[in-house]
């Protein structure tokens, strides 16, 4: 797939937003939770914006229990690891939890010594995913929210066959969750906080290892392992 391109005035939106938050809003735990949370809403206005007024011609495909893109890697902010270890804390049983850990080190054990291409023809699961359903639908980070086709069929047979090809999508959906991504990397850098990107399972697993992560984040500090 060819690279996305970056929409560089909705790189910069995010970034001032998260200076914002950072430098004003109060609540140390819940700032570092709106960074992520603001990154969302302002890419679901665009879209809503974009789509609004030039209606799709295709509908999408993705339907519930559909997982074939949530086997794939997955990078992301540090602002989103720490929104999805919230949630989990949130929403997860002890059991659960535990049953999440174990998961999470199972990938990394599953990556470990391969390179990303290489990881990319396993199609590896998503440690979050469970019997075809996404365990932290509403906190799903922004690449994730990005990924659809439409064409079904198409992403069931690359699965099957490991083939990397993307199915058909729609372009501008992936350059607004991108740029927008990229400004939430890049108001991370500039208020002195680790950015990213970072590997799911190893971001939340150091989450969940991590003493007191949000706060240490916050204060500048390398919580997550790059």
């Amino acid at each position: 797939m060819q690279q996305t391109p970056i929409d560089e005035r909705l790189a910069e939106l995010q970034q001032a937003k998260v200076i914002e938050i950072v430098y004003y809003a109060a609540g140390a735990g819940e700032k570092a939770f709106d960074l992520a949370r603001s990154a969302v809403l302002f890419a679901e206005q665009v879209i809503s914006m974009i789509e609004s007024a030039s209606p799709l011609p295709t509908p999408i495909a993705c339907q519930e229990g559909c997982y074939f893109c949530c086997c794939n890697q997955v990078e992301l902010t540090a602002p989103e690891v720490l929104l999805l270890g919230h949630y989990v804390d949130g929403h997860f049983e002890e059991a659960k939890k535990e049953a999440l850990l174990t998961a999470l080190r199972r990938s990394l054990d599953l990556q470990a010594g391969k390179s990303k291409k290489e990881i990319a023809r396993i199609r590896p699961s998503c440690p979050l995913l469970q019997d075809g359903k996404c365990l932290v639908y509403p906190a799903r980070p922004l690449v994730c929210r990005s990924m659809h086709s439409l064409d079904a069929g198409l992403c069931g047979t690359g699965y099957k066959k490991r083939d990397l090809t993307s199915p058909p999508f729609y372009a501008h959906r992936h350059e607004v969750y991108f740029s927008i991504s990229h400004g939430l990397l890049a108001g991370c850098r500039a208020v002195g906080c680790q950015s990213g990107p970072l590997e799911l399972a190893r971001g939340l697993l150091d989450y969940f290892t991590q003493p007191q992560p949000v706060e240490r984040w916050l204060q500048g500090e390398k919580v997550f392992t790059a």
